[in-house]
Protein backbone atom coordinates (compact mmCIF):
# COMPACT_ATOMS: atom_id res chain seq x y z
CA UNK A 1 0.00 0.00 0.00
CA UNK A 2 2.84 2.36 0.85
CA UNK A 3 4.46 1.65 -2.51
CA UNK A 4 1.18 2.49 -4.26
CA UNK A 5 0.84 5.79 -2.39
CA UNK A 6 4.43 6.76 -3.14
CA UNK A 7 4.05 5.84 -6.82
CA UNK A 8 0.86 7.86 -7.20
CA UNK A 9 2.36 10.77 -5.26
CA UNK A 10 5.31 10.79 -7.66
CA UNK A 11 2.95 10.71 -10.66
CA UNK A 12 0.92 13.58 -9.23
CA UNK A 13 4.03 15.64 -8.54
CA UNK A 14 5.26 15.05 -12.08
CA UNK A 15 1.88 15.99 -13.59
CA UNK A 16 1.57 19.14 -11.47
CA UNK A 17 5.16 20.25 -12.00
CA UNK A 18 4.62 22.34 -15.18
CA UNK A 19 1.72 24.39 -13.83
CA UNK A 20 3.42 24.77 -10.45
CA UNK A 21 6.57 26.02 -12.18
CA UNK A 22 4.67 28.57 -14.27
CA UNK A 23 2.59 29.85 -11.37
CA UNK A 24 5.64 29.91 -9.13
CA UNK A 25 7.64 32.03 -11.55
CA UNK A 26 4.85 34.54 -12.04
CA UNK A 27 4.04 34.61 -8.32
CA UNK A 28 7.68 35.26 -7.43
CA UNK A 29 7.76 38.10 -9.93
CA UNK A 30 4.44 39.81 -9.21
CA UNK A 31 3.16 38.55 -5.84
CA UNK A 32 6.33 38.12 -3.80
CA UNK A 33 5.38 40.92 -1.41
CA UNK A 34 1.97 39.48 -0.60
CA UNK A 35 3.08 36.94 1.99
CA UNK A 36 -0.46 36.07 3.10
CA UNK A 37 -1.46 35.19 -0.45
CA UNK A 38 1.71 33.17 -1.01
CA UNK A 39 1.10 31.23 2.20
CA UNK A 40 -2.48 30.51 1.13
CA UNK A 41 -1.29 29.38 -2.30
CA UNK A 42 1.28 27.00 -0.81
CA UNK A 43 -1.25 25.46 1.56
CA UNK A 44 -3.79 25.11 -1.25
CA UNK A 45 -1.19 23.51 -3.50
CA UNK A 46 -0.35 20.97 -0.81
CA UNK A 47 -4.04 20.13 -0.36
CA UNK A 48 -4.39 19.75 -4.13
CA UNK A 49 -1.43 17.37 -4.39
CA UNK A 50 -2.57 15.20 -1.48
CA UNK A 51 -6.21 15.16 -2.59
CA UNK A 52 -5.37 14.34 -6.20
CA UNK A 53 -3.04 11.54 -5.13
CA UNK A 54 -5.69 9.92 -2.94
CA UNK A 55 -8.33 10.46 -5.61
CA UNK A 56 -6.24 8.71 -8.25
CA UNK A 57 -5.62 5.77 -5.92
CA UNK A 58 -9.35 5.37 -5.37
CA UNK A 59 -10.19 5.87 -9.03
CA UNK A 60 -7.65 3.31 -10.27
CA UNK A 61 -8.41 0.87 -7.48
CA UNK A 62 -12.21 0.90 -7.51
CA UNK A 63 -14.17 2.92 -10.06
CA UNK A 64 -12.25 2.08 -13.23
CA UNK A 65 -11.98 -1.70 -12.71
CA UNK A 66 -15.62 -1.88 -11.64
CA UNK A 67 -16.86 0.15 -14.62
CA UNK A 68 -14.75 -1.91 -17.01
CA UNK A 69 -15.85 -5.24 -15.57
CA UNK A 70 -19.55 -4.29 -15.61
CA UNK A 71 -19.33 -3.04 -19.19
CA UNK A 72 -17.47 -6.17 -20.26
CA UNK A 73 -20.06 -8.41 -18.59
CA UNK A 74 -22.99 -6.59 -20.21
CA UNK A 75 -21.30 -6.72 -23.61
CA UNK A 76 -20.62 -10.45 -23.19
CA UNK A 77 -24.30 -11.03 -22.41
CA UNK A 78 -25.18 -9.05 -25.54
CA UNK A 79 -22.98 -11.33 -27.65
CA UNK A 80 -24.85 -14.37 -26.32
CA UNK A 81 -28.31 -12.78 -26.62
CA UNK A 82 -28.26 -9.92 -29.17
CA UNK A 83 -31.80 -8.69 -28.55
CA UNK A 84 -33.30 -5.43 -27.35
CA UNK A 85 -33.19 -6.13 -23.60
CA UNK A 86 -29.42 -6.63 -23.72
CA UNK A 87 -28.94 -3.66 -26.04
CA UNK A 88 -30.88 -1.49 -23.59
CA UNK A 89 -28.80 -2.87 -20.72
CA UNK A 90 -25.51 -1.89 -22.40
CA UNK A 91 -26.70 1.57 -23.44
CA UNK A 92 -28.64 2.14 -20.22
CA UNK A 93 -25.53 1.46 -18.21
CA UNK A 94 -23.69 4.00 -20.37
CA UNK A 95 -26.38 6.62 -19.69
CA UNK A 96 -26.36 5.95 -15.96
CA UNK A 97 -22.60 5.90 -15.48
CA UNK A 98 -22.11 8.95 -17.71
CA UNK A 99 -24.73 11.02 -15.90
CA UNK A 100 -23.56 10.11 -12.41
CA UNK A 101 -19.88 10.61 -13.27
CA UNK A 102 -20.60 14.08 -14.67
CA UNK A 103 -22.75 14.95 -11.66
CA UNK A 104 -19.89 14.30 -9.22
CA UNK A 105 -17.22 15.83 -11.46
CA UNK A 106 -15.31 18.30 -9.22
CA UNK A 107 -14.55 20.76 -12.02
CA UNK A 108 -18.23 20.97 -12.97
CA UNK A 109 -19.23 21.53 -9.34
CA UNK A 110 -16.68 24.32 -8.92
CA UNK A 111 -17.67 25.95 -12.21
CA UNK A 112 -21.37 25.78 -11.33
CA UNK A 113 -20.72 27.62 -8.07
CA UNK A 114 -18.79 30.28 -9.96
CA UNK A 115 -21.59 30.66 -12.51
CA UNK A 116 -24.06 31.21 -9.67
CA UNK A 117 -21.93 34.07 -8.38
CA UNK A 118 -21.50 35.63 -11.82
CA UNK A 119 -25.22 35.36 -12.64
CA UNK A 120 -26.34 36.82 -9.33
CA UNK A 121 -28.05 33.57 -8.38
CA UNK A 122 -30.07 33.32 -11.61
CA UNK A 123 -28.33 30.07 -12.59
CA UNK A 124 -28.45 27.64 -9.70
CA UNK A 125 -25.48 25.27 -9.40
CA UNK A 126 -27.48 22.07 -9.01
CA UNK A 127 -29.75 22.93 -11.94
CA UNK A 128 -26.73 23.46 -14.17
CA UNK A 129 -25.05 20.28 -12.94
CA UNK A 130 -28.18 18.20 -13.52
CA UNK A 131 -28.67 19.64 -17.02
CA UNK A 132 -25.06 18.89 -17.93
CA UNK A 133 -25.20 15.42 -16.36
CA UNK A 134 -28.37 14.48 -18.25
CA UNK A 135 -26.86 15.57 -21.54
CA UNK A 136 -23.61 13.82 -20.74
CA UNK A 137 -25.40 10.59 -19.92
CA UNK A 138 -27.55 10.73 -23.06
CA UNK A 139 -24.49 11.46 -25.17
CA UNK A 140 -22.65 8.48 -23.74
CA UNK A 141 -25.74 6.32 -24.25
CA UNK A 142 -25.87 7.42 -27.88
CA UNK A 143 -22.19 6.58 -28.21
CA UNK A 144 -22.83 3.17 -26.67
CA UNK A 145 -25.64 2.53 -29.12
CA UNK A 146 -23.32 3.50 -31.98
CA UNK A 147 -20.76 1.07 -30.64
CA UNK A 148 -23.28 -1.77 -30.36
CA UNK A 149 -24.62 -1.26 -33.88
CA UNK A 150 -21.22 -0.54 -35.41
CA UNK A 151 -22.29 2.79 -36.89
CA UNK A 152 -19.72 5.26 -38.26
CA UNK A 153 -19.02 8.10 -35.86
CA UNK A 154 -19.96 10.71 -38.46
CA UNK A 155 -23.47 9.24 -38.78
CA UNK A 156 -24.16 10.15 -35.16
CA UNK A 157 -21.90 13.17 -34.83
CA UNK A 158 -23.26 15.24 -37.74
CA UNK A 159 -26.94 15.26 -36.59
CA UNK A 160 -25.85 16.08 -33.04
CA UNK A 161 -23.77 19.04 -34.22
CA UNK A 162 -26.65 20.23 -36.43
CA UNK A 163 -29.03 20.14 -33.47
CA UNK A 164 -26.49 21.99 -31.35
CA UNK A 165 -26.20 24.75 -33.97
CA UNK A 166 -30.00 25.05 -34.21
CA UNK A 167 -30.45 25.35 -30.45
CA UNK A 168 -27.60 27.88 -30.31
CA UNK A 169 -29.59 30.14 -32.63
CA UNK A 170 -32.74 29.79 -30.48
CA UNK A 171 -31.31 29.97 -26.96
CA UNK A 172 -30.80 33.17 -24.92
CA UNK A 173 -27.51 34.65 -26.06
CA UNK A 174 -26.21 35.15 -22.52
CA UNK A 175 -26.26 31.40 -21.85
CA UNK A 176 -24.91 30.15 -25.18
CA UNK A 177 -21.19 30.41 -24.23
CA UNK A 178 -21.87 28.62 -20.94
CA UNK A 179 -23.74 25.83 -22.72
CA UNK A 180 -20.99 25.35 -25.28
CA UNK A 181 -18.34 25.12 -22.55
CA UNK A 182 -20.37 22.92 -20.22
CA UNK A 183 -19.41 19.67 -21.90
CA UNK A 184 -15.72 20.50 -21.78
CA UNK A 185 -16.01 21.46 -18.11
CA UNK A 186 -17.59 18.09 -17.34
CA UNK A 187 -14.81 16.10 -19.02
CA UNK A 188 -12.09 15.84 -16.41
CA UNK A 189 -10.58 13.54 -13.82
CA UNK A 190 -13.73 11.46 -13.16
CA UNK A 191 -15.61 11.27 -16.43
CA UNK A 192 -12.81 10.75 -18.94
CA UNK A 193 -11.25 7.62 -17.34
CA UNK A 194 -14.67 6.06 -16.70
CA UNK A 195 -15.83 6.71 -20.27
CA UNK A 196 -12.59 5.29 -21.64
CA UNK A 197 -12.91 2.21 -19.43
CA UNK A 198 -16.49 1.63 -20.60
CA UNK A 199 -15.77 2.18 -24.29
CA UNK A 200 -12.65 0.04 -24.45
CA UNK A 201 -14.26 -2.79 -22.45
CA UNK A 202 -17.34 -2.94 -24.69
CA UNK A 203 -15.32 -2.61 -27.91
CA UNK A 204 -12.93 -5.38 -26.90
CA UNK A 205 -15.80 -7.70 -25.99
CA UNK A 206 -18.04 -7.23 -29.03
CA UNK A 207 -16.86 -9.14 -32.13
CA UNK A 208 -15.62 -7.05 -35.02
CA UNK A 209 -14.89 -3.99 -32.86
CA UNK A 210 -11.54 -2.38 -32.12
CA UNK A 211 -10.64 -1.04 -28.71
CA UNK A 212 -8.70 1.79 -30.32
CA UNK A 213 -10.91 2.62 -33.30
CA UNK A 214 -14.30 2.05 -31.63
CA UNK A 215 -13.57 2.40 -27.92
CA UNK A 216 -12.88 6.13 -28.20
CA UNK A 217 -14.82 8.98 -29.78
CA UNK A 218 -17.43 8.84 -27.01
CA UNK A 219 -16.31 11.93 -25.17
CA UNK A 220 -17.04 14.27 -28.07
CA UNK A 221 -20.64 12.99 -28.25
CA UNK A 222 -21.05 13.42 -24.51
CA UNK A 223 -19.69 16.98 -24.73
CA UNK A 224 -22.00 17.93 -27.61
CA UNK A 225 -25.05 16.44 -25.92
CA UNK A 226 -24.20 18.31 -22.72
CA UNK A 227 -24.32 21.54 -24.68
CA UNK A 228 -27.62 20.48 -26.26
CA UNK A 229 -29.08 19.71 -22.84
CA UNK A 230 -28.07 23.05 -21.33
CA UNK A 231 -29.33 24.97 -24.37
CA UNK A 232 -32.63 23.10 -24.28
CA UNK A 233 -33.00 23.84 -20.57
CA UNK A 234 -32.23 27.53 -21.21
CA UNK A 235 -34.84 27.72 -23.99
CA UNK A 236 -37.45 25.97 -21.85
CA UNK A 237 -36.72 28.26 -18.91
CA UNK A 238 -37.04 31.34 -21.14
CA UNK A 239 -40.38 30.12 -22.52
CA UNK A 240 -41.71 29.54 -19.01
CA UNK A 241 -40.49 32.96 -17.88
CA UNK A 242 -42.16 34.71 -20.80
CA UNK A 243 -45.44 32.90 -20.28
CA UNK A 244 -45.37 33.77 -16.59
CA UNK A 245 -44.68 37.40 -17.46
CA UNK A 246 -47.58 37.47 -19.94
CA UNK A 247 -49.87 35.87 -17.36
CA UNK A 248 -48.93 38.50 -14.77
CA UNK A 249 -49.51 41.33 -17.25
CA UNK A 250 -52.89 39.87 -18.18
CA UNK A 251 -53.86 39.53 -14.55
CA UNK A 252 -52.91 43.12 -13.85
CA UNK A 253 -54.89 44.28 -16.88
CA UNK A 254 -57.99 42.41 -15.73
CA UNK A 255 -57.71 43.85 -12.25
Amino acid sequence: MLDLILREAARTAFDLAPIVLILGLFSARFLARDLALMRRVLIGGLHLAVGLTLFRIGLDGALLPLAGDLARGLAAALVIDPHWPQVLAVTGFAVAIGATAALIEPTLAATADRVRDLSGGTVQPMVLRIAVALGFGLGLGLAGLRLVWGLPLAMVLVPAVALLVLLTALAPRALVPLALDSGAVATSVVTVPIIAAYGVAVAETLPGRSGLADGFGMIVLAMICSGISVLAAAILTEIIRRRASVARDTERGNS
